[in-house]
Order: C-alpha cells, then sequence, then structure tokens
C-alpha cells in the first residue's frame, strides 16, 4: 500500500507538473545572457552562451551600444560611397508621417489586424509591390536609377525586441536569394519624439563571404530619419536594452528597390503582393496618397554619418573573432 500511494502521489506531481521544458530553459539563459551583455558584463555571459552551444556572439559594442546621449555620429556634407548604410534625417515632411503614424503606430490597426500581424509567434512575412512610375535620377543613391519596383512591408514591436541578423531576398529566398538594390528604413512616430527600440546595424559581410562581418555601421531609431543600405549586406536590428526601457513601440516602414520583381498573386498575405487598388481596404487607401504625386524635395534634408564599429563578432571571452563562419546558430545574437 506505501508503494501504491508512493505512485499515485508520483503521477499526481507529473500531472501538475509546473517546470519550464528544454525551449523555455534555452530561452532564459539566452536572455539572461543578453541582460548581462547589455550591461557591461558580457565574460559572465561566456559559461552559459558556452552550455547553450555558443561560439561567437555580436560585439560587446553591438550588443551593449552607446547611450542615448552618444547615439547620433556627426553631420555629413556629402554623400559617402564607401560606406554601404547611409543616414537621412528629416526625410520625411511632418504631414506624410502623420499619415504613415495614423496608419502603423497602433498595434491594432486595421494594417496590423488584417494581416494578423504578431511578434510571439511571429506572423508569416508579407509585403507589396509598388511600380515606379518614372526612374530616379539617383542624386543621393545612384544604383537606383536601374530600379522599376519598390517592395513594402512594416513592422511594429516592443523596446526589447530585435530582429535576426538576415539578408534581405525576394520571396525570402525561395528558388536562390535575390537581393533588392537598396533596403531602407523609415522609422514612424509621433513629430520629434523618441523612438525606442535598439538600432538597426548593417555589415559588410555579403552571403558570398567566406569570414562574418569586420565592420559594421549602427543606426538609431530617430523620428523622420531614413536608413538606406546596399540590398546584398547582412542587417538586423539589435534587441534594445531593458535598462532603458521606454514606452511605445518601434515602428519602421520598409522599402526594398529592385530592378526586377515577380508580383505574385497567391491568396491571402505574403510576399510581393501587387498593392490593394480597392477603396475598401482602409490601410490601403491611406497610404495610397504618400506614393502619388509631385516630389517631396531634399532641402529639409541632412545626411548624418552612422556610427561605425571596429568589430561585430567576438569569441565569447571577447576577443576580435578570426576564426571562419560558424554555424548560424552558434553565433549569439541576443535573441
Amino acid at each position: 500500500m506505501v508503494v501504491t500511494a508512493r505512485r499515485r502521489r508520483q503521477k499526481k506531481d507529473e500531472d501538475n507538473d509546473q517546470s519550464l521544458t528544454d525551449e523555455e530553459y534555452f530561452q532564459a539563459g539566452e536572455r539572461l545572457a543578453l541582460l548581462l551583455c547589455q550591461s557591461g558584463r558580457c565574460r559572465k555571459a561566456k559559461k552559459g552562451l558556452s552550455s547553450l552551444g555558443f561560439t561567437c556572439r555580436l560585439a560587446e559594442d553591438v550588443l551593449d551600444y552607446q547611450s542615448s546621449s552618444e547615439r547620433n555620429g556627426p553631420e555629413l556634407e556629402e554623400y559617402d560611397e564607401s560606406v554601404p548604410c547611409q543616414i537621412i534625417d528629416n526625410f520625411l515632411p511632418e504631414p506624410w508621417l502623420k499619415r504613415l503614424g495614423r496608419v502603423l503606430l497602433n498595434p491594432t490597426s486595421n494594417y496590423w489586424t488584417c494581416h494578423n500581424y504578431s511578434i510571439e509567434p511571429p506572423s508569416p512575412y508579407f509585403s507589396y509591390i509598388i511600380p515606379l512610375g518614372r526612374r530616379n535620377e539617383g542624386r543621393l543613391f545612384p544604383k537606383l536609377r536601374n530600379a522599376t519596383a519598390a517592395e513594402m512591408w512594416a513592422h511594429n514591436r516592443p523596446h526589447g525586441s530585435g530582429h535576426q541578423m538576415h539578408f534581405d531576398s525576394d520571396d525570402e529566398g525561395r528558388g536562390g536569394v535575390r537581393n533588392p538594390i537598396i533596403s531602407c528604413i523609415l522609422y514612424v512616430s509621433e513629430a520629434d519624439s523618441e523612438i525606442p527600440g535598439g538600432p538597426s546595424l548593417v555589415t559588410n559581410q555579403k552571403l558570398s563571404s567566406v569570414r562574418l562581418a569586420s565592420r559594421g555601421w549602427l543606426a538609431h531609431p530617430k523620428a523622420r530619419r531614413l536608413v538606406a543600405f546596399d540590398g546584398r549586406y547582412l542587417h538586423g536590428v539589435v534587441p534594445g536594452k531593458l535598462s532603458e526601457s521606454r514606452p511605445g513601440r518601434r515602428v519602421t516602414l520598409m522599402l526594398a528597390f529592385w530592378e526586377k520583381i515577380e508580383v505574385r498573386s497567391d491568396e491571402g498575405p505574403g510576399s510581393a503582393r501587387k498593392f490593394p487598388e480597392s477603396f475598401e481596404v482602409t490601410w490601403a487607401d491611406s497610404l495610397r496618397s504618400p506614393f502619388e504625386g509631385g516630389d517631396m524635395g531634399y532641402e529639409q534634408c541632412k545626411q548624418t554619418q552612422p556610427i561605425e564599429l571596429g568589430r561585430v563578432y567576438e569569441t565569447l571571452e571577447g576577443k576580435k573573432w578570426k576564426g571562419r563562419m560558424p554555424e548560424y546558430d552558434c553565433c549569439f545574437q541576443g535573441f
């Protein structure tokens, strides 16, 4: 009878088991490692990251990015072709910013609910194609002269949510990776308000590279800021520091410019869909006006230097990574 009672208790304990799964333990370990790395304690994260199977990580200067008082580089006089990442401040007139804000700022707005957008679990990728009626003169970005279409998508994320390092590609790389000419990030917010979230990171690593990136550039969120970069390069979003968490969400509108891209007619949300023409699609009707009409002009724009990094990846000990390309899942990015 004693054995039977013990077995009953064991079965009851199993039925009420509230312990974490292996995946939950792994995620908890990653969150702790990120907290350590973003608070000047990268070396203390070494043992935990090693036990989780990581062999290298994003550099301390990436994860523990500069404070808010140091986050903007100097203003530039001319376009610098040697840097694959360019920042244009005051890019969008305030009336256009307000129009975008009405569509994108509220996470329960029509644009997000129509696509069942979510962060956890992540919703499937969806984007729309906007034909370009005339060739761009390319004064700021000469490579845009050959663009015939722009692909549009957006994100609405909380402060601590980053975006893993990736390459922009037509249809998410199905059938082979095809990169856009230029990719752009436009930060959407109330005018002159502080935007939550971590900086965007652009590297000099291409898909054909046999080693991890040796150089990187950070661009922090800022109202009316456009970040443009060569579409061939690896990039992502650094998770916002928990120590500087603030209200609001990191809302971005992305545009990728293509010389040639297929418009797909599959049912439901997906990549490279035709931009809705029906006035019954509320979000599309609201966005239609900014993409039509005359030139915006560049009189109010100013070019700002992105923050250049001496290294992008480090060993778990904090030394510059000099090895060959590790497996993707062996490099800790803060996720």
